[in-house]
């Protein structure tokens, strides 16, 4: 997805994204590589200035602690705040 982001489709990246990303936050478990997907997502959304809703990110944005996957969810989070 990073491939396509970067040969110019950063909008349809992130759209995809957008889209995924409620069911992948709802996950029970940590799910592996879900921090370089929202890495990802913070990158296309800052780079369109297109603000999409992510049910669920404020949630995890929210938590204690500085793992990865909280400290990606907070990126994104910013950065949609900044859209």
């Amino acid at each position: 997805m990073r491939d396509v982001a970067q040969a110019g489709a950063p909008l349809t990246v992130w759209r995809l994204l957008a889209a995924a990303l409620p069911a992948l936050l709802a996950a029970p478990g940590p799910l592996r590589g879900l921090p370089d997907l929202l890495t990802l997502a913070s990158e296309t959304a800052s780079a369109t200035g297109v603000r999409i809703e992510v049910p669920g990110l404020a949630d995890v944005a929210a938590r204690g602690g500085s793992s990865r996957l909280v400290t990606e969810a907070r990126r994104l989070h910013r950065a949609l705040a900044a859209a």
